[in-house]
């Protein structure tokens, strides 16, 4: 029946049946994959939306008993309790959780009512507890909170516990009900899929049988067709190729009966193939005719194929990108092997020698060397070239340009000498030799190929020189390319994150309705927390004064005391008085501690980091605790693993405050047994820190601290026993400010202990120096200076002059203690004491008497001032919190005034600002309160001072011209100076002896300045040295930052530099200014003369307001500067950009068009500009405003309103710093 069929029909049937058995294959897949969704979905909803709820439902309960419990153990509810509401948002998350579990829970009904019924009895439980407890019955409400209450939340959590336990047995069942199906829909799938590809095999079997049977009554016809197709086929191919001697033969059409075909597929081709027979007889008679008439216009096509290939192929030559050399051997082997030749020779022609210059050869033998250079009309080269024509000839002589191979030579017939003419222009030569004359078509093509060689060459020598810039603008090319696709594939990522994005919206953009609520209250809890800190820095400001003032006289007072010098004192008062100066240490410690603490949380501690010795700290531990130890009969270790590194990288103050703490805790804690600080490497599984440290481990076998109270003890105020009967007392303190401090200096504190058996507290500090640990300026913990005393003394008699004002002025402030004034002689030395705590002033007064000292008390700064003019005392001891004058501008008076700017200072006060002391030209500096021990230290280096003759100055410059213009400036009576011309030599100079001060260029032939003063702060006496950087490097920022820690002054080499210098040098040395030479004293008041400085300056002034501009310009013009005005930052710019001579920026902050910020960032963009001094002015004051606006470029910062002495000085100080 399949034969009777035509073959489409065949095939249908069979595709059909395939397609019915996918279809079905199909719908039972789908089947199976809906019932496996619709189980997912059952588990989805019921069991992990009814868990989900239970859980959350358990940790509210759990929250609100906390919060019950919290407010039961508190005394008294404040007036705002936020308790009910906190309360009442905890049981609405209950409620809509509990809501959540009656809607999808599965199980009994009767179980969440269990949960809703034992709720109900919690939370009316609850109530009746806090009622208790808020109106004052504490203990009925603590009894019925941990009995009653406790057991209620047990029942809760029970009950909420069973119906989770139920959601997790029935999303088990789901589970294997889902496995079930998957199972039988593989096992289904698989049969149905083996019955198809069974039935499918059988019926293309039977298909393919049929189609067979039916083709093979066709295969003799087609046969017969293509009997001769092979023969006709080769000869149309030669044809084709060119070959048209080929013949063809003429076939005869098929014989075949066309009546007695079926019908079907088959016998349409058979009559098809006898159509084509006869077409085939047609074509071969039109073939044989269209061969002959192509053998006649074949030759004439020949000749004209021949001369364009050959040009073609000498253009696809040149057209290479090739040197000239090159292009010359490819030239001339084209042209050789084209026309047949043998040999041949390309000169090419040097316009500078005019000369044809051998370039290239082509199967020359190597006995016959042609000639490198020809001129012109020189041999048949130099004539052809003069002539500009080719030249052949034929009956060449024996011995003439042979051609040879390795099996002989011979003379050839022709030579050929063809000019390459480039326009009129000669660029070189031919020479071809050949065994044959060439024919007419060869002369022609040689004639046609000279010229397309000239031009190409000529080319090839100006392509050359731009082949190199052409390679970068392909390289440029390439990258931009690169970048494109690059580009073009992220914009495709981005478009994909985009379609993301925008079906994320409207979620982000509901959720951000309900955080812009939240916002609001943040930031009203923000703003009120930032008032709290404003009140709380300014009440720690003032209390340390105020502390500490009462506190200095409390401690010394009982210090002598308890010394019962004058024997008048009972055991019993001596030991009150010893008690007394031991709780005044106590309460300094307390007041210490609070204050770090504030400075850490504000983030205002600021560090000195340097690389420090791992000796130096174990000495240092050692030899304070060891002592102590033997007091409570304890071991005492400090050990050091081998192989550590000798340094790591921390502050040393803060270290040794640390490990302080530590080892005071545990001599403390432990009654018994032993205390051991290890110094050791430790492992990477155990090193919190992201790089290698060092671990010093504190460990003892003390009290231990119980597990519960271990998350505590760095929390401040807190202890392990905080009771009020606890047997070791402290603030808490300690831990808490030494794992602030740790992190501050990138370092970690980890802690490990077991009550009864001991703790170990180990200390992880970075070796090597990490990101933001440079050294802070104006460091509180940078080392104090030694005493710098004055040159001269005894001085000579002190004898009032008449003509000072300040003498008369002396005269009229009142003593506000009995001193010496009146009765002050001629020769005596003497010590001005200024300070406003008279009881302090007064036991100093004592203690300088007692050292042979004539003394002067003066209780504010002005009196100070005078005194000091009218006196000149040997020594001045300052305080800063001084009433109308400070002590900064009391000792700016002092070092301007050239009577009193040699007379050493000493500071001893509250502030803690000891760098700015002694870049002020101090000689040592300590804080409140002040032990008897630190009175004696003070005096005794103001004595040293005194009993010094000779000062020593070292000048480190390892240009010796200049070193011997500033010995030559520098050198005085009493002034020992010596050079050392490299760092190596200064370092060993430095261990050797003691200096006064030290003057340092920053660019050392061994080393850099920077190293020097790095190395400088490790050794124990030099770093205590006044260092004046005096240098021709311009210095950005950064490098000045980092030279502010070291140096008390730097000086940049120009025309006021000299003065400068003699000026820093005189202060530092405490040099009185009168005994030197007049010129030198010129020099130093042109130095100190601020009105000078200002004079003829000029300063853009930018603001907004036209009143701010008025009053600060009249107060400017008054001190003879040139002022610029601009009222927003882009007029600012504009007139820096006309005045290029502004040497200081006064600019605004809130500006209309462009605001300050943005004006001094554009300033600092101008290279001219980048060093140029700004200060920022601005209407506020708030916390974080002076770093915004050094973020943003300002030199300094001041605030409005303006204090016009303070505005004055940063504007001398800047301006003096920039020249």
């Amino acid at each position: 029946m399949l034969n009777r069929m035509k073959i489409v029909t065949r095939l249908s049937i069979g595709f059909s049946l395939m397609l019915l058995g996918v279809l079905v294959l199909g719908f039972l897949g789908t089947r199976s994959i809906v019932q496996l969704s619709a189980i997912s979905a059952d588990i989805l909803r019921h069991p992990f939306a009814v868990t989900s709820a239970v859980l959350e439902v358990r940790t509210d309960v759990l929250a609100m008993q906390k919060l019950a419990t919290d407010r039961v153990g508190k005394a008294s509810a404040a007036a705002a309790d936020p308790l009910p509401q906190a309360l009442a948002r905890t049981a609405a998350r209950i409620e809509k959780n509990m809501a959540t579990v009656r809607q999808r829970y599965s199980g009994s009904p009767t179980e969440i009512g269990q949960i809703d019924k034992a709720l109900a009895e919690w939370q009316a439980a609850r109530d009746e507890t806090l009622a208790l407890a808020k109106s004052g019955h504490r203990a009925q409400a603590t009894a019925l909170n941990e009995g009653r209450d406790a057991r209620l939340v047990d029942a809760v959590l029970r009950e909420v516990g069973d119906v989770a336990e139920f959601a997790v047995v029935k999303a088990a069942e789901l589970e294997r009900a889902a496995e079930t199906e998957r199972n039988t829909a593989l096992v289904t799938i698989a049969v149905l899929f083996a019955m198809i590809a069974a039935g499918g095999a059988a019926v293309a079997f039977l298909i393919t049988r049929s189609i067979r049977q039916s083709l093979q009554g066709a295969v003799g016809a087609v046969h017969g067709l293509i009997a001769d197709s092979a023969d006709k086929v080769l000869a149309a191919q030669a044809v084709g190729a060119g070959d048209l001697s080929r013949e063809i033969v003429i076939s005869e059409p098929l014989k075949i009966d066309l009546d007695s075909l079926p019908n079907d597929e088959l016998g349409v081709l058979m009559k098809t193939a006898s159509h084509l027979s006869e077409v085939q007889c047609a074509l071969d008679r039109a073939f044989l005719e269209m061969t002959q008439s192509l053998r006649l216009a074949h030759d004439n096509e020949a000749v004209r194929d021949w001369l364009k290939t050959g040009r073609n192929e000498l253009n696809f030559l040149i057209r290479e990108e090739q040197s000239t050399a090159e292009m010359a051997d490819q030239v001339l082997g084209f042209m050789v092997t084209y026309l047949k030749a043998g040999v041949g020779a390309l000169y090419l022609f040097d316009e500078r020698t005019v000369k044809l210059c051998l370039t290239a050869t082509y199967a020359l033998a190597k006995d016959r060397k042609p000639g490198e250079q020809f001129r012109l009309g020189e041999g048949v080269i130099g004539q052809a070239a003069r002539e500009q024509k080719v030249i052949c000839l034929t009956d060449v002589p024996p011995g003439y340009l042979p051609i040879g191979s390795a099996l002989g030579a011979s003379v050839p017939k022709l030579v050929v000498a063809v000019p390459l003419l480039h326009g009129n222009r000669l660029v070189g030569v031919i020479e071809i030799g050949s065994f044959r004359a060439f024919t007419e078509t060869e002369l022609k093509f040689v004639e046609l190929a000279r010229e397309t060689i000239a031009i190409a060459i000529d080319a090839n020598v100006a392509h050359q020189k731009t082949a190199e810039l052409l390679e970068q603008t392909e390289q440029q090319a390439e990258e931009l390319r690169v970048q494109q696709e690059e580009l073009q594939q992220s914009n495709e990522e981005l478009e994909e994150r985009a379609q993301m994005l925008e079906q994320q919206r409207e979620k982000i953009r509901l959720k951000n309705q309900e955080i812009e609520a939240t916002s609001l209250v943040l930031q009203e809890k923000v703003a009120e927390l930032e008032r709290v800190s404003t009140y709380k820095s300014e009440f720690l400001a003032n209390m340390s004064h105020e502390l500490r003032t009462p506190l200095n006289s409390l401690m010394i007072l009982s210090s002598l005391l308890k010394q019962n010098k004058d024997g008048n004192l009972s055991e019993k008062q001596v030991e009150f008085a010893a008690t007394i100066n031991s709780a005044g240490m106590d309460l300094l410690n307390l007041i210490n501690d609070i204050l770090d603490l504030s400075k850490v949380e504000a983030g205002q501690m600021q560090f000195n980091f340097a690389a420090l010795p791992v000796p130096d700290i174990c000495d240092s531990v050692r030899a304070t605790f060891e002592p102590l130890a033997e007091q409570k009969g304890l071991a005492f270790r400090v050990e050091a693993d081998g192989g550590i590194p000798a340094l790591f990288h921390g502050d040393e103050q803060r270290v040794h405050q640390i490990l302080k703490n530590l080892l005071s805790n545990a001599l403390k804690f432990t009654e018994k047994g032993e205390v051991s600080l290890r110094i050791a490497t430790p492992s990477a599984h155990d090193n919190p820190l992201p790089v290698a440290a060092l671990a010093f481990i504190v460990s003892d076998t003390g009290i231990g601290i119980p597990a519960a109270k271990q998350q505590l003890v760095f929390d401040a105020f807190q202890q392990g026993d905080g009771s009020i009967s606890r047997k070791y007392g402290g603030t808490g303190l300690g831990l808490s400010i030494s794992l602030q401090l740790a992190r501050k200096m990138h370092g970690e504190i980890r802690m490990s202990s077991e009550e009864g058996k001991g703790s170990v507290f180990t200390l992880y500090m970075p070796l090597a120096a990490m990101t933001g640990q440079e050294p802070a300026a104006r460091s509180p913990a940078a080392p104090a200076a030694p005493p710098r005393p004055p040159l001269q003394a005894p001085r000579p008699p002190v004898a009032p002059p008449p003509q000072s004002p300040a003498s008369e002025e002396a005269l009229s402030f009142p003593a506000p203690l009995p001193d010496d004034r009146s009765h002050l002689a001629a020769g005596d030395k003497s010590i001005l004491i200024i300070e406003d705590d008279l009881n302090f002033a007064k036991i100093l007064q004592g203690m300088v008497k007692e050292r042979g000292f004539a003394v002067l008390v003066a209780a504010d700064g002005e009196s100070g001032i005078a005194l000091a003019e009218r006196y000149l005392p040997s020594a001045i001891v300052l305080d800063v919190m001084l009433p109308h004058i400070d002590g900064w501008g009391v000792m700016r008076s002092l070092k301007d005034n050239p009577r009193t700017r040699h007379i050493p200072v000493h500071f001893i006060t509250c502030m803690e600002d000891r760098q700015k002391a002694m870049a002020m030209g101090a000689i040592g500096f300590a804080t409140k309160p002040v032990s008897m021990e630190q009175l004696n230290e003070v005096l005794q280096s103001i004595e040293g001072s005194l009993d010094k003759a000779v000062r020593r100055l070292l000048i480190v410059e390892d240009n010796a011209d200049e070193a011997k213009s500033m010995v030559a400036l520098l050198e005085e009576g009493g002034v020992e100076i010596t050079v050392a011309a490299s760092g190596r030599e200064a370092i060993d100079l430095l261990a050797a002896q003691f200096f006064d001060c030290m003057v340092l260029d920053l660019g050392l032939s061994d080393m850099s300045g920077f190293d020097l003063l790095d190395y400088i702060q490790n050794m124990e006496g030099a770093r205590r040295i006044p260092v004046i950087i005096h240098s021709g490097r311009d210095l950005n920022h950064e490098d000045e930052r980092r030279l502010r820690h070291f140096a008390e002054s730097i000086i940049i080499k120009g025309a006021k530099s000299p003065e400068r210098l003699l000026n820093e040098v005189t202060l530092f040395l405490h040099l009185v200014e009168s005994n030197l030479h007049p010129n030198k004293q010129r020099m130093i008041r042109t130095a100190i003369d601020k009105e000078a400085m200002l004079e003829g300056r000029k300063v853009l002034l930018v603001d907004d307001d036209m009143r701010n501009i008025f009053s600060l310009s009249s107060v400017l013009a008054e001190k003879n500067m040139v002022v610029v005005e601009a009222e927003n930052g882009r007029e600012a710019l504009a007139r820096l950009e006309e005045h290029h001579d502004i040497g200081i920026v006064l600019m605004d902050i809130m500006m209309p068009e462009m605001d300050g910020y943005a004006a001094m960032r554009e300033i600092r963009k101008n290279p001219r500009l980048v060093n140029i001094p700004i200060i920022a002015m601005t209407a506020k004051a708030l916390k974080g405003d002076h770093e915004k606006c050094m973020a943003a470029g300002a030199s300094d910062y001041i605030a409005k309103p303006i204090e016009v002495d303070k505005l004055l000085s940063l504007i001398r100080v800047w301006i003096f710093q920039h020249v």
